[in-house]
């Protein structure tokens, strides 16, 4: 699907609004609305972990081919981000009394 929707936005050669690619690639592939339904979510998935394709942070869910965008069209500057210690920290305090108490759900004997 990430093949056809890179297809399609180097054919158009603009940013294209995800439901419009979504709608594009649907119709090349021949999906019928079940299949538009099942696949949607996966589709986004991909798109979205795909290094090809990006979405400019400055317009809404609107993607392009990651080549013919600028840096600052998609770079997000993380070190400006907080990140709140406490909520970690009482994470790690669930795990460790589950632990504790031998419910441990990430024993791999289990799988």
């Amino acid at each position: 699907m990430t093949d056809v929707a890179y297809s399609v936005l180097d054919e158009r050669n603009e940013a294209v609004p995800f439901a419009d690619l979504w709608g594009e690639v649907c119709a090349r592939l021949g999906f019928n609305e079940s299949q538009k339904m099942k696949k949607i979510s996966q589709f986004y998935t991909n798109l979205s972990l795909d290094d090809r394709f990006a979405t400019s942070k400055d317009k809404d869910n609107v993607w392009d081919l990651k080549k013919r965008m600028k840096f600052e069209e998609t770079f997000v500057d993380v070190s400006e981000l907080e990140i709140d210690e406490s909520e970690m920290e009482d994470e790690f305090d669930e795990e460790s009394e589950e632990e504790a108490d031998g419910e441990n759900t990430n024993n791999p004997e289990e799988y």
